[in-house]
């Protein structure tokens, strides 16, 4: 059962302060955590890594992050957002101070599981802001929180780029300075948290309890599709261009991150909208949107014969690049503006487990990140058609739709109060 009265706020002077400082450590944090993938490459020439020994390095730090994120998430409901942020800070510092350090691949890989611990940013984050932010503008605040999600694709621009111009080593001593500067200003600027039992609204045991309630695994599958899928497709497009449309690597990799732009710009939109007219009617046409856009790029490439009266008449379907740039675009504005409602329909549900609820949330989209992209390749080796990936994220949004449909949210009908 949720507990849905609204936690108390504190003067919007500390939640400046707070919001992009939290925001930053949450977006450093995401750039750590797929710091492998640009890496990666790099250490798999040095160290003669196999494709086996590589695909593992790739996937421990989202093993250990969805792992790690549901027991952080309650440690955030006991100890506060604030304290388990300054724990998981320098934890992800030393991770990247053994990357630096090490040169086995049993080190790289307890690197990248301490890399992992950015999972517990997540719930962190949104449960400081909870103490701080107005409820009627909570789905712009947590939206732009979520922007810190777009670390995850900031690796792909800056890594190389150190990497050229100087080694891979300094791109870790690059974070780890940002971490540390993060770290010092949370801790000089921001006060500490209420202790949760100075706060009779909140009980450690209820928000253990709320893990095993049917009303949060909805929340689990939305977030599954909205982040998880966008992870997954973002890791999978760099290969599907390539192969389509005859691009490099490196230029299907720039336009797989320019498609994830709109994502990131239409969360916080997605949250406004949400405070005003409500977060289920957003999500709602979120998958609605996603749905038909994914139909469309579910279509294989196709080639039609009519026997005309005089001679047959051939019609080719298919996507062109730009066609098909534009409609991932779409797709991408669709989750975003998802995400943002999500968010906020999560604080509607539960202000008082956000933590907790955001930690199993993450854990499910880390799942979905993971298992995904392995999916992706079977269907193509079964099916034989480049399009099946959309025609799985195509059934995934429907039943994140469905479920939505069949789920109770109490908050539906409620608009949150503008001032």
């Amino acid at each position: 059962m949720s507990d849905r009265t609204a936690p108390v706020s504190v003067d919007h002077t500390s939640l400046i302060i707070v919001l992009p400082l939290t925001l930053a450590a949450f977006f450093t944090a995401f750039a750590c955590w797929t710091l492998f993938a640009v890496v990666g490459v790099e250490l798999k020439n040095t160290y003669w890594f196999s494709d086996t020994q590589f695909a593992l390095l790739l996937s421990v730090p989202f093993l250990t992050g969805g792992l790690l994120a549901p027991p952080l998430g309650m440690l955030t409901q006991r100890w506060g957002g604030r304290r388990v942020i300054l724990v998981c800070l320098p934890a992800l510092g030393l991770a990247l101070l053994l990357l630096m350090w090490v040169d086995s691949y049993a080190g790289f890989l307890l690197a990248g599981a301490g890399l992992g611990t950015a999972g517990g940013l997540f719930s962190a984050g949104l449960h400081y802001l909870v103490t701080y932010m107005p409820p009627s503008r909570a789905g712009m605040v947590l939206g732009m929180f979520g922007i810190g999600t777009g670390g995850a694709g900031f690796s792909y621009l800056v890594v190389p780029v150190v990497q050229t111009a100087y080694s891979w080593e300094l791109a870790p001593l690059a974070y780890l300075s940002v971490i540390l500067l993060v770290w010092l200003l949370l801790l000089i600027l921001t006060d500490p948290e209420p202790s949760p039992r100075q706060r009779s609204e909140t009980s450690w045991l209820r928000a253990v309890k709320s893990l095993v309630s049917p009303s949060v695994w909805p929340f689990c599958l939305y977030f599954s599709f909205l982040f998880g899928g966008s992870i997954a497709l973002i890791l999978w497009l760099p290969d599907y261009l390539s192969s389509v449309y005859q691009l490099s690597l490196a230029e299907g990799a720039r336009w797989s991150l320019l498609c994830a732009l709109p994502m990131l710009a239409c969360q916080v939109p997605g949250g406004l909208v949400s405070d005003r007219y409500g977060a289920v009617m957003v999500l709602r046409l979120a998958l609605l949107g996603g749905l038909g856009t994914l139909f469309l790029l579910s279509y294989p490439d196709t080639d039609l014969i009519i026997h005309g009266i005089r001679q047959p008449i051939h019609w080719h379907i298919g996507v062109s690049l730009p066609w098909l740039l534009l409609l991932l675009s779409g797709l991408s504005a669709l989750m975003g503006s998802g995400m943002g409602a999500l968010l906020r329909l999560l604080f509607d549900e539960y202000p008082q487990q956000v933590g907790t609820v955001g930690g199993l949330m993450l854990a499910c989209a880390c799942a979905s990140a993971f298992l995904l992209p392995l999916l992706f390749g079977l269907a193509n080796d079964f099916l034989s058609v480049r399009s099946s990936v959309f025609m799985l994220l195509f059934l995934l949004c429907l039943v994140a739709w469905l479920t939505l449909e069949c789920s109770r949210h109490p908050t539906a009908d409620r608009k949150a109060p503008l001032p």
